[in-house]
């Protein structure tokens, strides 16, 4: 007998511009990861929800995230409220989480908004000002001057 479960993959519909990618995003910035940890306990590690946390919105703090600490180096959208950020991604990569490596430097591409796969009734959860999502499916990725360069190209 042969049992199979229904499951959701993350997919991404090609790899936006840096214009768009930075258009899209509330906030745009480089630097360190200096932490990194899977939590559901994020009044634990000084993160805020603000917005809609009813019973019928919060369950999703049942659910694990990944939590990354970054030591920002520099700042291209966005006001800086912090020299050390945090970035909050879904857990794997099946969900659309960023795999991100303590030690690596990053270009990140954030929301304020919660952009989690199968949550889109959720969209109005957001954080302090120092917590942000970002996903797979942004321009996130390891630091290159190149599009670093594209970046600094835009009047933002």
């Amino acid at each position: 007998m042969v049992w199979t479960l229904n499951s959701i993959a993350c997919s991404c519909e090609g790899k936006a511009t840096v214009s768009a990618s930075v258009k899209h995003s509330d906030f745009v910035f480089s630097g360190q990861v200096i932490f990194k940890t899977l939590t559901t306990k994020y009044d634990s590690l000084g993160i805020i929800a603000t917005g809609d946390t009813s019973k019928k919105h919060f369950k999703w703090r049942n659910y694990p995230t990944a939590v990354v600490r970054i030591r920002v180096d520099k700042m291209y959208k966005g006001k800086l409220t912090s020299k050390i950020l945090t970035v909050l991604t879904p857990p794997n990569g099946a969900g659309c989480g960023y795999s991100f490596k303590v030690g690596k430097k990053y270009i990140i591409y954030a929301t304020i908004f919660d952009e989690m796969l199968g949550t889109d009734r959720l969209k109005r959860r957001t954080f302090d000002n120092k917590t942000f999502w970002t996903h797979q499916c942004t321009r996130t990725g390891e630091w290159n001057s190149i599009e670093e360069k594209e970046i600094l190209k835009i009047k933002i």
